[in-house]
């Protein structure tokens, strides 16, 4: 009956394999139970309805209770302390060998933590992956997945789940909090027989009226001096600007500003709203569009 009994096993010095196995069943058993108990217990007294609380403190426990659980196992196979050192080194050496994609995780986690890494909340692109970094574990990364399509960038409620070691061999694109604006354009077509100076007038006010001027530039500036500190980079042209170009169909206006990622859909409707309303009341301004015939044989 000594089998069932966690407290007798752990007393006894002289266990064999099995006894062994059975304490760390035992072990494992009463850490996951604690943990649910204390988990729940804290949910219960300090509710909240922030889902980013609930989340950093699972996390936290887990990490306490995983911890607490390693130490716990540790001396149940190395009893005997004198030979740990011996056996612990050919056990890591055997584990980076036969586990080498785990080890690769394990350090794409510190890769991920450092400062050229990414957090949560930032939005990221991976392996033809994007979306919004919602957890990071220590073997993998999940992206709550956004919809490619340029003009979209919404939600598809999808968990992408991610190696931790893709982040060494794969390329990533990162908009994170350290630098959220990005440049977006606006193009619109106008025909050859169009007043261009007119509509480029007329986008560039819209422009200002919507994004102004210097609204975000002390605060882009700002990202920018933090991001220096590990980057190259020129601070540049910060306000909206149209550009003109003349293309095989017709004038092209590009409406180019900076953004911050999760506004950018919002931004891009306000525009073309405006530049629809504006070019519809405005004489001398068309907008080019593609006709296409059908044929039908009788």
């Amino acid at each position: 009956m000594d089998l069932f009994n966690p407290y007798l096993l752990l007393k006894q010095e002289n266990r064999d394999l099995l006894q062994d196995l059975l304490l760390y069943f035992y072990i494992v058993l009463i850490i996951i139970l604690l943990y649910n108990i204390i988990n729940n217990l804290i949910n219960k007294i300090y509710p909240s309805k922030e889902t980013s609380v609930i989340y950093n403190r699972s996390r936290a426990i887990r990490y306490v209770f995983s911890f607490l659980g390693i130490i716990c196992v540790i001396p149940v196979f190395y009893n005997r302390i004198v030979y740990l050192p011996t056996i612990l080194a050919f056990t890591g050496a055997g584990l980076v060998i036969s586990l080498k994609d785990i080890t690769l995780n394990f350090i794409g986690w510190f890769l991920i933590h450092n400062h050229n890494g990414f957090s949560l909340g930032d939005r990221i692109e991976i392996d033809g992956v994007k979306g919004d970094v919602v957890n990071i574990g220590i073997m993998k990364f999940t992206l709550l997945e956004v919809n490619k399509d340029d003009f979209s960038d919404q939600s598809t409620n999808r968990l992408v789940h991610i190696p931790n070691h893709f982040t060494i061999i794969k390329k990533i694109l990162v908009s994170s909090e350290k630098m959220e604006f990005i440049w977006d354009e606006v193009n619109i077509l106008l025909t050859f027989d169009s007043d261009f100076e007119l509509a480029e007038t007329i986008c560039n006010n819209i422009l200002k009226d919507i994004i102004g001027i210097n609204d975000h530039k002390k605060e882009i500036e700002d990202k920018f001096r933090g991001l220096s500190e590990n980057y190259w980079l020129k601070i540049g042209i910060t306000t909206p600007i149209v550009y003109t170009n003349i293309q095989k169909d017709g004038i092209l206006l590009s409406l180019r500003f900076l953004t911050r990622v999760i506004e950018k859909r919002d931004l891009r409707s306000k525009i073309s709203k405006r530049i629809l309303k504006e070019f519809k009341i405005t004489p001398g301004i068309e907008i080019l569009y593609k006709k296409h015939s059908i044929i039908v044989d009788h």
